[in-house]
């Protein structure tokens, strides 16, 4: 109740800098996703399934936390199918965006991942018939080229094939706008963040764990070192930074979220150049920067007058 009542007590301005500082610091963490998985030194089924299934246990933690503080009344259906749903298409995003890490480096990889934002764009249409603006018809020249670029390098980086490392970060990226879109009806017909992010994890583990028994790529006993970058995967994605990022884009502008996407690569990149050594080409960071800059394109949006009432509305979902 107490952080309810200091949120009423700032003013929307102060609102939305509040949130937009949380947002950059999810986004900055998020960074680090590609980089600590790549420590860990485990196969894409591995570190999906257990990156998860760690978030668990601090995830249900939060969900009863989140429960004791405003109980609600259960209406399972509405929202359960659709984290399901949202689980199982991050658990195919999870396995081949990190197949694709393997070809074209952590930072990289993050960067094309960033293609999320078009296809959630598409799928508003195509399902809620929300008009596609011309920022985003503007930003298809920059992102098309930019993956070429990025794929059309000989490799520098950690793999031999980067043309099917761009392949699979695409695909992920298609994925992962159906769990984003997914986890947005999912969030809203229950009326909080935690519990479909608990359900919705725990289906990501399914899935990306019933890949690795089919492929037989999946290692259930890693060693300890690996067992231990990976607790720290989870703690960082699958918690803090998604949580952070969750909770503070429901108050905030499309345009905001867009930005924080574009911090996160930046941090991917950085510390994947930092603590893994991976340099990319001239050509491949202008391919990247296009990438970036057609995002940013793509999601930039006027202001809505009504910016304090949507605010004022949205305080009361629950994170």
């Amino acid at each position: 109740m107490s952080d309810e009542v200091s949120l009423r007590e700032l003013s929307g301005d102060q609102l939305r800098r509040r949130d937009l500082r949380v947002v950059v610091a999810g986004a900055c963490i998020l960074g680090l996703t590609s980089v600590l998985y790549e420590l860990s030194g485990v196969s894409p089924s591995t570190g999906a399934f257990f990156r998860c299934l760690y978030a668990l246990i601090p995830l249900g933690v939060l969900v009863l936390v989140q429960r004791r503080r405003s109980p609600r009344p259960s209406t399972a259906a509405p929202w359960i199918v659709k984290s399901l749903l949202a689980g199982a298409f991050l658990g195919i995003d999870l396995v081949l965006w990190h197949e694709s890490i393997h070809s074209i480096g952590a930072g990289l990889s993050t960067v094309i991942l960033n293609l999320q934002v078009l296809f959630v764009a598409i799928l508003g249409y195509v399902v809620l018939r929300q008009r596609i603006g011309r920022e985003l018809v503007a930003s298809l020249p920059l992102l098309f080229v930019g993956v070429a670029l990025v794929a059309g390098t000989s490799t520098t980086l950690t793999g031999s094939n980067p043309a099917v490392g761009v392949s699979f970060a695409v695909i992920a990226a298609g994925a992962y706008a159906v769990y984003i879109f997914l986890m947005g009806l999912a969030t809203r017909a229950a009326g909080r963040t935690a519990l479909p992010m608990f359900v919705s994890t725990g289906a990501t583990a399914f899935t990306a764990g019933a890949y690795g028994l089919v492929s037989g790529t999946l290692d259930l006993t890693p060693s300890l070192a690996a067992q231990g970058w990976l607790v720290l995967l989870a703690l960082v994605s699958q918690v803090i930074g998604w949580l952070l990022v969750a909770s503070a884009s429901q108050r905030l502008p499309a345009s905001a979220v867009a930005a924080s996407l574009v911090l996160q690569s930046a941090s991917a990149m950085v510390f994947g150049a930092v603590l893994l050594a991976q340099t990319p080409t001239l050509v491949q960071l202008a391919g990247a920067g296009m990438i970036l800059a057609g995002v940013v394109v793509a999601t930039r949006m006027p202001a809505k007058k009504s910016s304090t009432t949507v605010v004022g509305k949205r305080m009361e979902t629950s994170v």
